[in-house]
């Protein structure tokens, strides 16, 4: 559908101004339609599926006329879906963007990023795709959003992996270390990054060689850095270490 329905031109349109042709195949972006559209979806995998995976659910009002069905989109205000693998290549969820601009956003109380529900502390997203790079580069960067991950790789920089938020839990921890026990964090640089460091190194110090990695301070995260940067390759990158 994002290719081929009209409707999703304007997140292809996102997508291509973000991100390469091979990335958007590689990391399986697809669009999800807004309930006036739903029909578009459902004629392709039916209703029934889309109820049952809870991306759209029913019910029914009385008012003055008649019992009414109301339909509800579990992505409304995200059209732009990507999977969320488990280590193993299976999909666990689908995360939602909004292009919908920050202001916007915030008058509506809509989130950027929307998931079907999954143990976001049980994955780490980019690990089955960047595993193998990291048992070859032995050791793995760590950032915080899908997106950082998806730029980082489309760069060359490919033993990352994104825990989904600021903090990491202790089964990611687990998870980690089975790969690698050089854990550089290249977290967000703001608060939130800040607090996500000093609580990881706490936790997990002690049990690995856990560094701190910062982009330059100009940028707010991985996908700022390159993008803004303009970054062309990893080579370009740069990386302060504070320990």
């Amino acid at each position: 559908m994002l290719k081929n329905y009209p409707n999703a031109q304007a997140s292809q349109s996102y997508l291509d101004s973000r991100l390469d042709i091979d990335s958007q195949e590689k990391w399986g972006f697809g669009y999800f339609p807004d309930i006036e559209n739903i029909s578009a979806l459902a004629d392709l995998v039916g209703e029934s599926c889309l109820i049952k995976q809870k991306l759209l659910t029913t019910s029914i009002i009385e008012d003055s006329l008649a019992p009414r069905r109301i339909l509800k989109d579990f992505f409304e205000n995200h059209p732009l879906v990507m999977p969320q693998r488990n280590a193993y290549g299976k999909i666990v969820a689908l995360i939602g963007r909004s292009l919908l601009d920050e202001k916007t956003r915030q008058e509506n109380k809509i989130e950027k990023y929307k998931n079907t529900s999954f143990k976001k502390g049980n994955h780490l997203f980019g690990l089955y795709e960047n595993k193998q790079h990291i048992l070859e580069q032995g050791c793995v960067y760590v950032v915080e959003g899908q997106i950082d991950v998806i730029k980082s790789v489309e760069k060359g920089f490919k033993n990352i992996v994104a825990l989904g938020n600021n903090c990491m839990s202790i089964y990611q921890f687990t998870v980690i270390s089975r790969y690698s026990n050089n854990i550089f964090l290249l977290l967000d640089n703001d608060i939130a990054g800040q607090k996500g460091r000093k609580q990881i190194i706490s936790k997990f110090g002690q049990l690995a060689n856990i560094r701190n990695f910062y982009i330059p301070e100009d940028y707010k995260d991985v996908d700022e850095y390159i993008t803004k940067g303009r970054i062309s390759e990893y080579a370009e990158m740069s990386f302060l270490i504070k320990d």
